[in-house]
């Protein structure tokens, strides 16, 4: 049923599974894989490389990366509870994770030619989604060209996304913004220290940092 894919079932107590096809590389230090609990990792294409941060803490996900001379790169002592990393069907492109970033649930899709890069000490909510592309076509009626091209997201160091929160294509957030629950984030936004909200999200306010204790 695999092919020529290689499969472990390593630790079943925790329900972990990878599957990896040779030419591809797995960075897992012993660290992170004793703690993780119902993971499956999906390393298929060629020449892609999946690399874990020593420290990291890594629960109820799936990781799944294809195509060819990809990467996903999970930083130092990030720490994600749940969600989907999904980078497929593209070449030379990334999703990177900055250290100390901690995600409560989260689904980031990357499956055309761009790339999601996260910074560090980022804090993400329940149900977020963060994706490159819209999955689908839209072209122009005359030409028949397709006019909906796939564009990166790129979030900065410190970055506070609340519950339930879609960052779609061409997004960019800079350092200590924080976004608030249920926005629709879309664009460049050209400053931070600012409170971003609403659909779609504009700044609600200006002149902030965040702390993750209640001070």
């Amino acid at each position: 049923m695999l092919g020529r894919f290689y499969l472990w079932t390593w630790n079943l107590i925790y329900k972990n599974r990878f599957i990896r096809k040779p030419g591809n590389e797995l960075t897992l230090p012993v660290d992170v894989a004793r703690k993780m609990k119902r993971v499956t990792i999906k390393l298929g294409g060629h020449s892609n490389r999946l690399v874990l941060g020593e420290g990291a803490e890594i629960n109820d996900c799936e990781i799944r990366l294809d195509g060819d001379s990809n990467l996903i790169e999970i930083g130092p002592r990030v720490r994600i509870k749940s969600g989907k990393i999904y980078l497929r069907h593209t070449h030379g492109q990334h999703i990177r994770i900055g250290a100390d970033t901690t995600v409560e649930g989260a689904y980031m899709l990357s499956d055309e030619a761009a790339s999601i890069d996260i910074g560090q000490d980022c804090m993400f909510s329940t149900g977020i989604l963060i994706r490159t592309g819209d999955k689908h076509s839209i072209l122009d009626a005359t030409t028949g060209l397709r006019i909906n091209p796939a564009r990166s997201v790129r979030i900065g160091n410190r970055v506070w996304l609340g519950r339930e929160v879609q960052v779609l294509k061409g997004t960019v957030l800079l350092p200590e913004t924080v976004v608030g629950a249920g926005s629709l984030v879309s664009g460049v936004f050209d400053e931070g220290g600012c409170v971003v909200a609403g659909v779609p999200a504009r700044v609600i306010k200006r002149g902030i940092r965040w702390d993750r204790e209640l001070v």
